[in-house]
């Protein structure tokens, strides 16, 4: 039986592995769509420390665009701006390692990119 931190985890990917090429979604916004019991934005960055080789990492941003990995790593910031403009995330046009949400931000929703079925089967 899975521990609830593995079921948050798992959560996490599902949600993550569903972000299309050239978009991104914040550390809150996976708590806020999941609404999982104990799970925060830092509990997100928890996971994501720990994602599995097929989640794509650098689509999980900080508020406002920001890339906080670089906090931890600067090399990782590095990789993480690479993987981005390799899928032509758009970025702001003042501040080139910052994303430009209102035309790269995820939203919950969108017909087809998130499956709330994973979300409410991770909650039981």
């Amino acid at each position: 039986m899975a521990t609830p931190v593995e079921t948050h985890f798992e959560a996490v990917y599902a949600l993550v592995r569903q972000v299309p090429k050239g978009r991104v979604i914040t550390y809150g916004h996976i708590a806020e769509i999941l609404a999982l019991p104990g799970l925060s934005a830092r509990g997100v960055g928890q996971a994501m420390y720990f994602a599995p080789s097929d989640v794509p990492w650098h689509r999980v941003i900080g508020a406002g665009g920001m890339l906080p990995v670089g906090k931890r790593s600067p090399e990782m910031r590095l990789e993480q701006l690479r993987l981005l403009q390799q899928e032509n995330t758009p970025f702001t046009a003042t501040n080139p390692e910052r994303i430009d949400m209102s035309r790269a931000g995820w939203p919950p929703g969108e017909p087809g990119l998130f499956d709330e079925e994973i979300a409410t089967e991770e909650r039981t």
